[in-house]
């Protein structure tokens, strides 16, 4: 199926299901609209590792969205444009959806954005939507999947049940840093039991047991960590597998404390090298709020984090035996100023990455949001030698209307 089909087919799915949504005679329909504009710059100070990759870019990006809703059901509309100077481009929908409740059964059907997970660092369970990289490896953005999600509550939480379209990651083009040296190809691959027009299926139960946020969740289909298969053009090939995962998350607040946690089971994801193969991983932490550590108001939230890979130095993802320190300073003023700092060390090579970020709202409509990432040491890590001369400074404004 071409990109435009499935374009066509995201819008087409939520007005089909709104057209026969039962509506009664005196349902009154709202409609409301929104959106955000985002203008980025951002700069790489160290050379470029790769020939045609350059030092500086401008991005821009619109999501106008649309809301019009009944008495019965809700449809979504919120289209994402992104154009800039690394030389790629996308529209397509994070949410094109039609929402209905059906006696106790929530109903969506159409593409929207998940999200699962507890911990900060690294969110081995969320694995619903694909990737944006456009703006490099180490910068994704999620995209949306086009399903059909059924909801129920059950017990102390809610079950949700999915069938899920398959939507590929996108790739930075050769001009853009945050790559592998070889450009990466627009065609794609599958093997181990993918295809292209593959519906995953995938359940999660979540729910609360006193201070316990419990989340148990199923997924089957094409994952989106493919391996890159060279090709005699001297391009890389995106070659997608079939995956099954079981994963946990769980998050226990014990007073000014919360433990934190994400493991999973993967069967049939490649790994470093290209083999398919079954894996366990988890993420482990603890995060600590200080309130009014300053006497004026401001909290101070301190986290730490440990990535655990049972592939070891053969992990796809990179997060096989990483510690993550950092420290959040929420200022809880009228422009919800944070500043951010994290410091994440792989423990088996020394390569490290250190952010700081700050978001600050300047009026009602504009907010400001600035961030530096330093890489040290990546020439020793095999999942990010072709990322070493990466470090970035980013700063956007961003105006919601």
């Amino acid at each position: 199926m071409t990109p435009m089909k499935k374009l066509c087919r995201l819008m087409l799915l939520p007005a089909a299901l709104a057209c026969y949504l039962p509506l009664p005679a005196s349902a009154e329909i709202g409609v409301e609209h929104s959106g955000e504009v985002t203008l980025e710059a951002s700069w790489y100070p160290e050379k470029a590792a790769h020939a045609g990759q350059k030092d500086s870019f401008a991005h821009f990006e619109a999501r106008p969205e649309l809301v019009i809703y009944g008495d019965e059901a809700e449809m979504l509309l919120q289209p994402r444009i992104t154009g800039g100077t690394s030389g790629s481009g996308l529209v397509d929908f994070r949410e094109a959806n039609v929402t209905a409740r059906i006696g106790d059964a929530d109903i969506l059907v159409g593409s929207t954005i998940l999200f699962w997970g507890k911990v900060e660092s690294y969110n081995p369970v969320d694995i619903v939507n694909s990737r944006d990289f456009s703006r490099g490896l180490m910068r994704s953005e999620k995209r949306g999947a086009p399903m059909a999600r059924v909801s129920w509550p059950l017990g102390p939480g809610q079950l949700d049940l999915m069938a899920i379209d398959f939507v590929e990651n996108a790739y930075p083009e050769l001009s853009a840093r945050e790559r592998p040296g070889l450009r990466i190809s627009k065609s794609t691959s599958y093997s181990g039991g993918a295809k292209r027009n593959d519906i995953a299926n995938a359940i999660r139960w979540s729910g609360y047991f006193g201070d316990i946020d419990l989340g148990l969740s199923w997924f089957r289909g094409t994952g989106h960590s493919p391996r890159l298969l060279p090709q005699a053009d001297g391009r890389l090939k995106p070659d997608y597998s079939r995956i099954t995962q079981a994963g946990l998350d769980i998050q226990y607040l014990r007073g000014d404390t919360a433990l934190k946690a994400e493991i999973i089971h993967r069967k049939g994801q490649y790994d470093r090298l290209g083999t398919a193969r079954s894996y366990r991983a988890g993420v482990f932490g603890v995060e600590h709020n200080l309130y009014d550590i300053t006497g004026d108001g401001r909290d101070l939230v301190l986290l730490a984090e440990y990535a655990r890979d049972s592939r070891k130095d053969l992990s796809h993802s990179g997060f096989q035996n990483d510690l993550t320190l950092g420290a959040r300073w929420v200022w809880n003023d009228v422009e919800d100023t944070q500043v951010l700092g994290l410091l994440t060390r792989d423990l088996d090579n020394a390569a490290q990455t250190m952010t700081f970020s700050i978001d600050r709202r300047l009026t009602d409509e504009l907010t400001f949001e600035a961030s530096a990432r330093l890489a040290e040491r990546y020439e020793r890590d095999p999942n990010s030698t072709a990322l070493s001369q990466d470090s970035a400074v980013i700063a956007s404004i961003t105006y919601s209307f």
